[in-house]
């Protein structure tokens, strides 16, 4: 997340607070942060006071005690185990139940506050906040310190998880924090979400042995066990260097074993000069990037090296008794990153609609494709659906990856070389100070989807060609090489052939990227699935804004049957959000339909320049009938429309358009 974010929410913030100004049309501001800030408001949150926070009763204690002793026992002995590990960066850990009652709370001692078993930091009384938000959507959460409710949790970074129990009913949160102090957000943040989350596993998974065996207490050899489910590689050293415990996840990621680890010092297995400062300095290191080679892969990992000191200490290097090493597999990192991102792809081939012969050929032929971990070249005209079936073949081949989508033709010349291998801290004037990865990187183990691959610049073409080959990448000013390995789909509406034969596509790179070829066919040879889109599309919209599905009739079916549909299934679409929207009654008439539709200007040629440009017209109409019918919620408008906020925001400020 790019540092200046962070001032953009809290001005969005102060703006709610101050003006009452709709946080939710703010494309700074997750949508749940926006809803939380509304509801804090309405509970009636003081933002601007510092302490809010409410006990339960002496007898609600008791009670709260006794429902959640299982967990309490559970958990706080792993917190504590690993919280001296965590206060050397500042961190503070938080256990909470399901509905914000605190439960435990340490960490560094000069930053934990006053609160204490029972207190409630709920949303009603605290406000918005990562660990009620969390437990609101079921899912871990990351949060920068301006989304928080209260201006003075402006500057904390925050990462919480749910924790479950065996039934899959939600028991509690796990939370950390820590102020602010670098402006590195994302290596920050990605840690965090991953370390807290790795331990709310290692928890429920206690709990599981717990309830099937209520006398098991965690003994030395529990320990073992929740050790060995905490996502990631752990290697325990004394102060000398030597191997003291390692998990069986570290022994796979070095392709060592425990027999010929235990009792030897780390640089047998392990060479690298971090581990070696912080066992004479004792200064915890975080997210250091680094490549392992186990004889028989060379994989990137995230090594993050914590002191072992006691809790009482206020000297670590006179008291330090060994390290923590904690290896992740970058991949798992970036997957929680693009989770929240949303680097994702949400269509499968269940979500194609047609019935046409020759369509239903296409998507055959494109299951096949997805069963076979090659690249693919999808050509078709604009409006086809082309990324439709590139999600699709994601979501068939590796739903667990990342999907990145990259649209060569939006991306800025300047840009575009630092956006797709990343660089290196430094590396150019406003560069990041410990650099960013780039989308190639953060496509690793899934699908790099790159849109109107025509428009790629050509002298940016030969270094992908590179990386396609030798399958790593270098980032911009970098010196070492990242091992990536992904699929690509790319897709373009020009003849990339013709591209070749004019020299202004490279003839090598188009043959890589054209192993399986899938062509889309436009909708007007698909006869038989213009009605049935019609008809899909009005039924969409219908249930988004509430309303009865009004149906199509006779004289606007021909209509629709006989137009030339140059925009293709996006222009259908756009077109029943524009029927819907216009129609008061439950039939769509002829008249109803836009313009361009029901008058096409000939010869063809001038009818297909004239829709081009009457499609802006259609997209305006459209777009200020679904802002009329929503009061101008632009979240709500945007749904009626099928698009995301962002970009909703951007066509309203390209069509001058005020809301």
């Amino acid at each position: 997340m790019d540092f200046s974010i962070w001032g953009k929410v809290k001005e969005a913030k102060l703006r709610y607070l101050e003006q009452n100004e709709d946080p939710r049309k703010s494309p700074y501001v997750p949508i749940e942060v926006a809803e939380s800030w509304i509801r804090s408001k309405n509970y009636g949150v003081d933002p601007y006071k510092s302490v809010q926070a409410h006990q339960l009763s002496p007898k609600e204690k008791i009670v709260l005690a006794e429902r959640k002793e299982m967990l309490i026992q559970t958990a706080v002995p792993l917190m504590k185990k690993y919280l001296s590990l965590l206060s050397a960066s500042g961190y503070t850990m938080l256990l909470t139940d399901e509905r914000g009652v605190i439960l435990f709370i340490e960490g560094d001692k000069e930053k934990v506050p006053e609160e204490e078993f029972g207190t409630i930091v709920s949303e009603d009384v605290t406000g918005t906040n990562a660990h009620t938000l969390c437990a609101i959507l079921r899912k871990p959460v990351q949060f920068i310190g301006p989304y928080n409710y209260c201006i003075h949790l402006d500057e904390n970074i925050v990462s919480s998880t749910p924790i479950f129990d065996q039934y899959g009913d939600l028991i509690g949160t796990l939370t950390i924090y820590q102020l602010f102090a670098e402006k590195d957000i994302y290596n920050m943040q990605a840690h965090s979400l991953g370390w807290i989350t790795s331990m709310a596993y290692a928890i429920e998974n206690q709990l599981k042995l717990k309830q099937a065996n209520e006398e098991l207490s965690l003994s030395n050899g529990t320990l073992e066990a929740t050790l060995a489910v905490v996502e990631g590689g752990l290697i325990t050293l004394d102060k000398r260097g030597m191997t003291a415990h390692i998990n069986n996840e570290g022994c796979r990621i070095l392709g060592i074993t425990q027999e010929e680890t235990l009792g030897e010092h780390f640089t047998k297995y392990l060479q690298n000069d971090k581990i070696t400062g912080i066992l004479k300095d004792g200064k915890a290191v975080s997210n250091h990037e680094i490549i392992i080679d186990n004889g028989e892969t060379e994989k990137q990992y995230v090594m993050s090296i914590y002191p072992i000191v006691p809790q009482d200490t206020c000297n670590i290097n006179d008291k330090l008794n060994g390290i923590v090493i904690h290896l992740s597999r970058i991949e798992n990192i970036k997957k929680l990153v693009n989770d929240w991102r949303g680097a994702s792809a949400t269509y499968s081939f269940e979500d194609i609609q047609g019935k046409d012969p020759l369509f239903l050929k296409i998507v055959g032929i494109a299951r096949q494709y997805s069963k076979l971990y090659a690249n693919v070249l999808i050509h078709g005209e604009s409006g086809t659906g082309k990324e439709l079936f590139a999600q699709a073949i994601h979501n068939a081949s590796c739903p667990e990856g990342p999907f990145i989508s990259i649209n060569c033709s939006a991306m800025p010349r300047n840009l575009i070389e630092s956006e797709l291998f990343g660089y290196e801290g430094g590396a150019f004037t406003g560069a990041e100070r410990k650099g960013r990865p780039g989308l190639i990187e953060l496509a690793n183990e899934g699908t790099l989807f790159l849109d109107e691959i025509g428009d790629m610049p050509l002298e940016i073409q030969p270094v992908l060609l590179r990386v396609l080959e030798e399958k790593k990448v270098m980032r911009v000013g970098g010196k070492k090489y990242i091992p990536v390995s992904f699929r690509v789909i790319s897709a373009s509406n020009k003849n990339l052939n013709i591209m070749v034969q004019e020299k202004t596509f490279r003839e090598d790179l188009y043959y890589r990227l054209a192993v399986f070829k899938l062509q889309i066919p436009p909708l007007r040879k698909r006869p038989d699935d213009i009605i049935s889109l019609a008809q899909f599309f009005i039924k969409g919209t219908s249930q988004k804004v509430g309303r009865k599905m009004p149906v199509l009739s006779k004289a606007a079916q021909k209509v629709i049957k006989e137009y030339a549909w140059p925009g293709n299934v996006r222009q259908l679409e756009n077109s029943m959000v524009y029927a819907v929207s216009l129609t008061q009654g439950d039939v769509i008439g002829a008249e109803d339909l836009p313009d361009d539709i029901t008058n096409p200007i000939t010869p063809e040629n001038s009818r297909l320049f004239s829709s081009v440009m009457s499609l802006r017209e259609m997209e305006i109409t459209a777009i200020k009938n679904a802002l009329e019918q929503t009061n101008q919620n632009i979240a709500n408008a945007a749904n009626i429309l099928g698009l995301g906020k962002s970009t909703l925001y951007k066509k309203l400020k390209e069509y001058h358009l005020e809301y």
